[in-house]
């Protein structure tokens, strides 16, 4: 299968630079329940910035680019090869980058650092919105033959294809995400969908999760994670929302303004629903969907490492029970 990726932002200014933070401790911004279970504890990120700029990012708070700039982390390998012998096998190494299309096809810096993650047996979570993961479907099918913990989990905010091109309009189409899901499962590879941001009145709908529910079942859906719309209580990432609203969907505005209240300061990765009745019966409706197609909502745990080396395993073997 080839990727399919998404359209190219003609906007984006790419840069390159070298800097210690293209591997580090991880502490960024993601689903809480990642960061809650510790499930990892490094983060890989070749780039500073993404070229899609989706509708609800954080990225217009990044203090470290400019506006509709990439950085490029060309010592991004040296970096990881220096910091890898002494990493703790029971933590993974959160990678993301391959949003990046147009400057990963070009530089290959994932690819570079898969060999390398390979070659010393870490546990890896990948997290994208783009199916060129599929282009190093090799190396991640022979970290998982080793028995090492391997998943790719697949950000999705909707099906539905009209409101992915309102508020993500140069990511990989959400039908190809589950295309590159399909395959990575019939390769025996553990993945799943962060439903990452659920949008209030919009994505929340029994229809449209029945609908992304049932399609991720189909194309081996292991585990949906999922994190309501945060929004920032002033500043770019509020009006850029906001700007979307009232363009798009006038008629929400007001009910946004009462789950996300104005205030002069707040949290930088802004905050959830200030709505507890919204939030409970929106997570109730979320565990009964997940019931009835038998997904967790829930991120396996990563297996203790074996105390002796031994040879690969079946693919078959490296499922979400293996995990539990």
């Amino acid at each position: 299968m080839t990727p399919q990726l998404g359209d190219s932002n003609p906007n984006i200014i790419y840069t390159k630079y070298e800097t210690p933070s293209a591997f580090r401790k991880a502490g960024a911004f993601l689903p809480r329940d990642l960061i809650k279970k510790e499930i990892y504890e490094y983060r890989l990120s070749p780039y500073m910035g993404c070229s899609k700029r989706c509708r609800y990012c954080f990225e217009p708070h990044n203090e470290f680019i400019r506006e509709d700039e990439v950085k490029i982390k060309t010592n991004t390998v040296s970096v990881l090869k220096s910091n890898i012998p002494g990493l703790d096998k029971t933590k993974a190494v959160l990678l993301d980058g391959y949003d990046c299309e147009t400057a990963e096809q070009k530089e290959r810096i994932i690819r570079a650092s898969l060999k390398v993650i390979v070659e010393y047996g870490i546990p890896l979570l990948i997290q994208t919105k783009s199916d060129l993961v599929l282009r190093d479907l090799d190396l991640l099918e022979e970290l998982n033959d080793s028995g090492v913990f391997v998943a790719v989990s697949f950000s999705m905010t909707s099906l539905n294809q009209d409101h992915a091109r309102i508020f993500e309009p140069y990511t990989c189409p959400p039908l190809d995400r589950l295309k590159a899901m399909k395959k990575i499962s019939d390769a025996g590879i553990q993945t799943g969908i962060i439903l990452m941001p659920v949008l209030p009145f919009i994505s929340d709908s029994n229809e449209e999760l029945n609908l992304l529910f049932s399609r991720s079942t189909e194309n081996g859906c292991e585990y949906v994670i999922p994190e309501p719309l945060r929004v920032t209580s002033s500043g770019k990432q509020r009006d850029m929302c906001f700007g979307v609203l009232r363009e798009h969907f006038p008629a929400l505005v007001k009910r946004y303004e009462e789950l996300y209240p104005a205030r002069q300061f707040g949290p930088k990765f802004g905050s959830g629903p200030k709505d507890n009745a919204y939030l409970s019966a929106l997570l109730k409706r979320i565990d009964e969907v997940s019931r009835r197609y038998d997904i967790t909502t829930i991120f396996p745990r990563i297996p203790e490492p074996r105390p002796e080396k031994r040879g690969a395993i079946s693919r078959c073997q490296c499922t979400l029970d293996r995990f539990m």
